[in-house]
């Protein structure tokens, strides 16, 4: 299909996270789309990258982000671009933006889901101690015999 506008000055942008990962490792692209009336998320239709996202964490436990702040301005300011909340997420945790409110739902979340991790292991292992001891106190054979 013949496109007859120049999409990088047709509309409003939008910056947004392109998906060029692999089966069970994604890696996501920052990167500025055109107008959503001429199609999206595809790799033929960026505009400009201005970022990469690494959601999985490395050796170090880090998830690690690289954006060009610079870009990011002029996308943001002259052009006003619309921003999608995950990357509004990642700006806020690098200090661009304040940080979004989904930021913070999502970490009392991850806090609430590590309580109850840790309660059920302290659980299991007061069940397994009390089996341990009433197998003792049952009345078992000890393998040590004087002789």
């Amino acid at each position: 299909m013949r496109k007859l506008v120049i999409p990088k000055y047709y509309g409003r942008p939008s910056i947004g996270l392109a998906l060029l990962g692999c089966t069970n490792r994604p890696f996501y692209h920052v990167c500025v789309f055109p107008d959503r009336a001429l199609g999206r998320r595809y790799e033929g239709n960026i505009l400009e990258q201005v970022g990469t996202f690494d959601p999985l964490p490395n050796q170090k436990n880090e998830k690690l982000v690289a954006l060009n702040f610079g870009r990011l301005k002029y996308w943001i300011g002259e052009r006003n671009a619309h921003i999608s909340v995950p990357v509004l997420e990642l700006l806020g945790l690098s200090g661009l933006f304040p940080i979004h409110p989904k930021s913070f739902i999502r970490a009392k979340d991850n806090r609430a889901l590590i309580a109850d991790q840790q309660l059920k292991t302290v659980a299991e292992a007061a069940e397994a101690e009390k089996i341990t001891q009433e197998q003792d106190s049952s009345g078992a054979p000890s393998t040590s015999h004087p002789q």
